[in-house]
């Protein structure tokens, strides 16, 4: 089993749509350092999504969790970018707040 690269080039993928999911799937990992920001970990196939709603496949298997499509990523940040400066190689990400998740759970237990 080969071992990564000490020094690599440190790739940021933002979301994890299309695009994202097949870099992310094709990517090497001996050679890049990869980190995904996305404010969802997951990747839905959308055309399903039409067969999903009336019963035909279950929601489960039209998703494929990030972390299982490469799971030798260096980092996934739970997130959505608010500022890029590719001068300084810099991002700014707001990350998902918890306390979000709390409250709607608690909405619906209040309901």
């Amino acid at each position: 089993k080969k071992t990564p690269k000490e020094i690599r080039p440190t790739v940021i993928v933002l979301g994890t749509g299309w695009a994202a999911h097949a870099f992310v799937k094709m990517a090497s990992t001996y050679d890049l350092r990869i980190v995904v920001v996305s404010p969802v970990n997951h990747f839905v196939f959308t055309p399903m999504l039409a067969s999903a709603s009336v019963g035909t496949i279950e929601y489960r298997s039209m998703t494929e969790p990030i972390r299982v499509t490469n799971p030798f990523i260096d980092n996934y940040v739970e997130g959505r970018s608010i500022g890029i400066d590719p001068t300084n190689k810099l991002l700014t990400v707001q990350l998902a707040s918890l306390s979000t998740v709390t409250g709607t759970f608690k909405g619906i237990a209040a309901n």
